[in-house]
């Protein structure tokens, strides 16, 4: 095992700016970065960067952004930078890596930190407060890391990113499925002048199982949902941990077929994302940072109800509504139960669901696809890191 700071020919911050220009200078951010390793450029935030910042603190291809400052559960995400279409520098929340080219493949390094950041690796070294944790640039450079020659670490580097281009055109089609979705909610509700109620008046609104909690009670590890596990109209199921619960909690946050979750915070244009559960373990609780939604089926239908909250008023109500700091949104559970939801008559929601009962299907079926995919690529990645590939 080599340090990652021997290999490395440089380590550098980024810069802070409160701008957001028309013009300027793009500069990546946390929302630029998917948990995945991908990179999200649809939202770019733009900069005023002195001739010295584009000097010291612009991106180029082979550039490996390691994300220092963010979330507990998200700081440590990254991503390998390739071809952009325009200059960039980056925010003072990540880490620049460059490798020295005689010895380190970029690609190589991407992936052992992304497979890092889902063993947990990051979240557990970081120094956390209040919804935030950060790593320093030392433990990013005492890091071990195995170093096989450079033909090997290419050869890696391509098998995996092979297979991780196959998560890719997976998560396409689920988001093309969502969008679907979506639009035929809004071809039978945009314009929707149904009687509006609270949401706690149409469900139960609770949180969820905390982490770290103590009791002297008798437990029992059980499933849990985290935030990785939900996803926009979609659940990732590959990686579920246990958590110990005793009786009265596993009674109290056991997740129910039907239920909808929903995550509080994260990057503001995934805010309160989230799916219908459809008991795809039989004992799985929910963490206190997912809301459970239990519909009041008399009323609401939750394939219904989980359209609802993913519309573009329920977004806006929820962005409006959120907390947000250095690019982090969250909801609490009073804004959540405030929500404002349509409810119209339980034979408009029935039409809606057998309009798109082939949209949910299709979706079940690239949801479980995407699941053995993923336990493929975390199979490989294991296999890569440990001299079995």
């Amino acid at each position: 095992m080599t340090r990652l700071g021997d290999v490395l020919a440089d380590v550098k911050p980024g810069f802070a700016s409160g701008d957001d220009l028309v013009d300027g200078v793009f500069q990546f951010r946390m929302h630029n970065f998917r948990r995945d390793g991908s990179l999200d450029l649809a939202k770019r935030r733009r900069v005023n960067a002195t001739a010295r910042q584009m000097e010291l603190q612009s991106v180029r291809p082979g550039d490996v952004l390691f994300n220092a400052t963010n979330s507990p559960e998200l700081v440590g995400k990254s991503a390998l930078i390739g071809m952009l279409d325009e200059p960039a520098v980056f925010s003072n929340h990540f880490l620049r890596l460059r490798t020295r080219s005689d010895q380190l493949n970029p690609g190589y390094l991407a992936h052992y930190l992304r497979r890092q950041f889902s063993l947990g690796v990051f979240s557990a070294m970081a120094k956390a407060w209040v919804n935030q944790a950060t790593i320093g640039r030392d433990r990013i450079e005492d890091l071990r890391i195995p170093l096989p020659t450079l033909s090997e670490q290419r050869r890696i580097a391509t098998i995996l990113d092979h297979a991780d281009a196959l998560r890719a055109k997976r998560r396409q089609v689920l988001a093309h499925l969502d969008s679907l979705k979506q639009s035929i909610f809004q071809d039978m509700f945009g314009d929707e002048l149904a009687e509006r109620h609270r949401l706690d008046q149409i469900a139960d609104v609770a949180s969820g199982i905390t982490k770290g909690r103590k009791t002297n009670e008798e437990t029992e590890s059980v499933p849990y949902l985290a935030v990785s596990n939900v996803q926009a109209g979609f659940l990732s199921l590959d990686s579920v941990k246990e958590i110990p619960a005793t009786a009265s909690e596993r009674a109290r946050y056991a997740l129910r077929d039907g239920d909808l979750v929903l995550t509080e915070g994260g990057d503001p244009d995934k805010l309160g994302r989230g799916t219908v559960w459809r008991a795809q373990i039989p004992l799985c609780l929910h963490q206190n940072h997912i809301f459970r939604v239990r519909p009041d089926t008399q009323q609401v239908l939750p394939d219904y109800l989980s359209a609802c909250l993913a519309s573009t008023k329920a977004r806006t109500y929820f962005l409006q509504s959120a907390k947000q700091t250095t690019g982090i949104a969250s909801i609490n559970m009073t804004q959540l139960r405030a929500a404002p939801v349509a409810v119209p008559p339980m034979e408009a929601q029935q039409c809606f669901i057998q309009r798109s009962a082939a949209v949910i299907a299709a979706t079940s079926a690239a949801s479980r696809a995407l699941a053995a995919d993923n336990g493929l690529f975390a199979s490989l990645q294991a296999r890569a890191f440990s001299g079995r590939l």
